[in-house]
């Protein structure tokens, strides 16, 4: 089993590069927020997530808000956030799942696969990856707005029935 932790700044300067790139926002660390804390209590929230498996084993999951999401979709999508759906600022978030996971993964050691983005959204929104052995936590902030990048790391076996069959 690699439980290999990734180095917070790695995560920092890839979530980073993607703001700026694709939503043409600057981020920077936040410390004032713990893991647990959820972006706004009774509120919507979401859960953007993808697996990679392989010879390293887990998920990348983004944590945010609507506020956020809304600003992000907009910013990608190139309309008024007014005029942002629910649908998209879940593509929106999907698709910073991807690129995330897509980035942590290229840093990855060995090969890996990604799954397809999975994103949950609703009030005192829970999310839980089975067998995950632990977990880091980056917290960032954009444009004001706060997010987080979890990265589970899992035994193999969980994931062992999304592997290609040879």
């Amino acid at each position: 089993m690699n439980t290999q932790l990734i180095d917070p700044q790695d995560v920092f300067s890839l979530v980073q590069a993607i703001c700026v790139s694709m939503l043409d926002m600057e981020c920077k660390e936040a410390s004032d927020r713990s893991p647990q804390q959820s972006p706004q209590e009774n509120a919507c929230n979401f859960i953007g997530c993808v697996q990679i498996y392989g010879d390293w084993n887990g998920a990348v999951e983004i944590h945010t808000d609507a506020d956020f999401g809304r600003k992000a979709a907009a910013r990608m999508m190139m309309i008024p956030e007014e005029d942002i759906a629910l649908d998209d600022i879940q593509d929106a978030i999907a698709e910073l799942s991807n690129m995330v996971g897509g980035s942590l993964k290229g840093i990855l050691p060995g090969t890996s696969s990604l799954s397809l983005p999975s994103v949950a959204s609703g009030v005192d929104l829970g999310f839980k990856l089975q067998n995950n052995d632990s977990s880091q936590l980056v917290a960032l902030e954009c444009d004001g707005q706060m997010f987080s990048i979890a990265i589970k790391h899992c035994t193999p076996s969980v994931l062992a029935g999304m592997l290609p069959k040879t």
